[in-house]
């Protein structure tokens, strides 16, 4: 009875089992995967080396090795290759799988035989289409541009309004010539007059000064000019300085009156009050 019972399981077991050899010949189709199953038989003390299996990859640009298994028993390798056809058929087509060499831990190389399937088009290429065939086109609605075009060009007018503004109020180029920067034209003029003389630089600024309050400035008047301009209230001790000096050379109270470089340096800081940077 025993014997009976393990008879029928292992007939159960072995019509569960996929067969030996490649897989049908005919009847494939795209995204298909075709298993191959493959027995080698090892003499005795030999085994297989695993790290001869074939591993998974594309192996052709319309075929996938998708897995590898491998069942080793006393005498016999069995070994299972499931391959995927990517081969996108216009009419049906044979196609060749290679071999597969593996090797044995005697050194010795036996080959997974290859085998050949034919895979046909999903749909034949000369089937007549017709309008049913067709899905509706999806609704749409026209977009109009007008608005958009609209608001980049008022965008690029405003753009282009606040930097004249900007440029403006810096005098910056081309209103850099403006009567309203004295002290930003004296700076200009002193930059580019490197050899220039102490008195004719001083000459410069002084006019400068005269122009921004509006008289000639005397260093006796400089208090009521930070009191009219107070926003060069922070260089009033420079001023002061400078003023000093200038006296000191044209009124004979000695000394040696104020430097170029000096000059040009104040002016510059003059010139960046002026136009509202400091």
């Amino acid at each position: 009875m025993i014997r009976l019972v393990l008879a029928f399981l292992a007939l159960s077991a072995g019509a569960r089992a996929a067969p030996d050899g490649p897989p049908r010949e005919y009847g494939w189709w795209l995204g298909d995967q075709l298993v191959q199953t493959v027995t080698l038989d090892l003499p005795e003390g030999v085994s297989l080396d695993p790290a001869s299996l074939p591993r998974p990859r594309g192996v052709a640009y319309w075929l996938d090795l998708v897995r590898v298994e491998a069942h080793e028993t006393a005498g016999t390798a069995r070994i299972t290759l499931v391959w995927q056809n990517f081969y996108s058929a216009l009419e049906p087509s044979r196609r060749e799988v290679p071999a597969q060499p593996v090797r044995l831990s005697d050194g010795s190389l036996r080959d997974l035989p290859g085998f050949a399937f034919v895979t046909a088009p999903i749909r034949p290429i000369r089937a007549p289409s017709t309008q049913d065939q067709m899905r509706p086109d999806p609704d749409f609605r026209l977009v109009d541009p007008g608005p958009s075009r609209l608001g980049l060009v008022l965008s690029g007018a405003g753009l282009l309004s606040v930097a004249a503004a900007l440029a403006f109020h810096q005098g910056l180029w081309p209103f850099h010539r403006r009567p309203a920067r004295p002290l930003t034209r004296a700076a200009r003029q002193l930059s580019r007059m490197r050899g220039a003389a102490p008195d004719e630089a001083a000459r410069v600024l002084h006019r400068a000064l005269d122009a921004t309050f509006g008289r000639v400035l005397i260093g006796a008047e400089l208090d009521r000019f930070i009191v009219q301009r107070p926003e060069f209230r922070p260089v009033q001790d420079r001023l002061a300085t400078f003023f000093a000096a200038s006296d000191a050379r044209h009124f004979g109270r000695g000394g040696t009156g104020p430097e170029t470089a000096g000059m040009r340096d104040l002016a510059r800081v003059l010139s960046g009050i002026e136009r509202g940077r400091r």
